[in-house]
């Protein structure tokens, strides 16, 4: 009876189903988002500075099959299959060597040829003010979340025998993937709807948005915030502040940027 009864003290209690669901909800959200982002440049080219190159699209293809692969994944674990979530958890790791060398490829061609294909980033070789700014000084922003992507992810992928932490790096490296499409989807519209600062101001509170989910959800399920879900969201919101306010408009970043682009 001893026995049963620590055994019974220790068993943690089963998840809400509507927390099962959580991650299916997010994934769902960052494909929506990501969506948003990049389609209206290619469905209406008007506004592109160059058509979309071969690379350009398989780079494209393979981050919208991680963040499919990821709703695919949620969708499994949600409907308690485990086993098969296992399995195809081999091909994240397929994905992300091809992510990585993709992402940073895709920036430092950005960097050369010193604008974005679509124009939604507002990235000129001869910035005009507030309304756009250079290669070098935008391509802060990629590196920096490429960087804090692959480190989340690897991490994820390492502590996928513990759950609770996995579940929760994961998402947070596939946040970091949202800021390139919220980039897209705000730029895109800038010149009819947003000024400067509303640009700004939109992609501050989109972002937030995004590293305050997983802190509510964890609030909401367990009735505090784990010390990894508040310690990574604000790790990622001050990195954020730190790329766009000293490292990005720095010229030690732009000669770094350009030298490694050569």
């Amino acid at each position: 009876m001893a026995t049963i009864a620590r055994q019974t003290h220790f068993t943690r209690p089963v998840s809400h189903s509507a927390g099962r669901w959580f991650f299916v909800g997010m994934a769902m959200v960052m494909i929506a988002t990501s969506i948003a982002g990049f389609l209206p440049a290619i469905i209406d080219p008007a506004m592109r500075r160059a058509p979309l190159t071969p690379f350009a699209a398989a780079h494209g293809i393979v981050f919208l099959l991680w963040l499919l692969l990821y709703l695919a994944q949620s969708l499994l674990v949600a409907n308690r299959r485990v086993d098969l979530h296992r399995r195809l958890g081999l091909t994240s790791i397929a994905l992300l060597a091809l992510m990585i060398p993709l992402g940073f490829t895709a920036t430092t061609a950005m960097v050369r040829r010193g604008f974005d294909l679509s124009g939604d980033q507002r990235v000129d070789p001869h910035p005009n003010g507030e309304t756009s700014v250079d290669g070098s000084t935008a391509s802060a922003g990629n590196f920096i979340a490429l960087l804090a992507f692959f480190i989340l992810a690897s991490a994820a992928i390492l502590y996928r025998h513990r759950p609770a932490v996995h579940k929760r790096l994961m998402l947070f490296a596939n946040i970091t993937l949202m800021l390139a499409p919220i980039t897209h989807l705000l730029g895109h519209i800038q010149s009819t709807w947003l000024s400067p600062g509303a640009f700004a101001a939109a992609f501050v509170i989109l972002y937030i948005s995004f590293l305050l989910a997983p802190v509510t959800f964890d609030f909401l399920a367990e009735g505090r915030v784990r010390f990894l879900t508040g310690a990574i969201a604000t790790g990622l919101f001050a990195l954020l502040l730190l790329q766009a306010l000293v490292i990005g408009p720095s010229a030690a970043w732009r000669h770094f940027a350009v030298w490694i682009s050569q």
